[in-house]
């Protein structure tokens, strides 16, 4: 929550005015000693504009890279790759490389600018310049964008679905 809270540009009193929560309480739940009710959480995301669940549910990922195959078989699955919250701004594209050792590299984006690609066909090297992995088909990875990355095709016809998520606007 203090990230959350400093992020905004809140002060302790200034979050504890906008969501009627005592400047107690914020500190207590903020240095882990607190147990909060769900009425307190929600009125603490309302103060911050975000959705609940952005309280409830940590954001960073715990796994950055995901195989495909680690998984049992099944008729059919729905799996959850990773939940984008925190109130940012999200845009999904479509990245299609044709040519294996095609390269395309890219700047650094605003600080906080995360990445998530999964690899629909072919085989991708992604990532920051000094941490790049391999991907095949059905992989995925998350990484901070705001240092230098690329994305480089190992073999021809990459086909990709790139999710780029920036911080809210405080």
């Amino acid at each position: 929550m203090r990230r959350l809270r400093a992020f905004r540009e809140l002060s302790l009193a200034e979050l504890s005015r906008l969501s009627g929560v005592s400047r107690a309480t914020l500190s207590g739940i903020e240095s882990g000693r607190g147990n909060p009710t769900i009425e307190t959480i929600s009125a603490i995301a309302v103060a911050l504009r975000l959705p609940l669940g952005d309280l409830l549910v940590d954001v960073v990922p715990q796994t950055p890279v995901l195989r495909q195959g680690t998984a049992e078989p099944e008729q059919s699955k729905q799996e959850l790759l990773e939940r984008i919250g925190a109130g940012g701004l999200s845009e999904i594209w479509r990245v299609r490389i044709a040519r294996a050792g095609h390269r395309i590299d890219s700047p650094a984006h605003g600080k906080g600018t995360v990445e998530r690609i999964v690899v629909l066909r072919g085989a991708l090297r992604v990532g920051p310049v000094d941490a790049p992995v391999e991907l095949g088909e059905g992989d995925f990875v998350t990484f901070s964008a705001d240092v230098e990355h690329f994305y480089e095709a190992l073999r021809p016809g990459v086909d990709a679905v790139l999710v780029m998520t920036y911080p809210a606007a405080s």
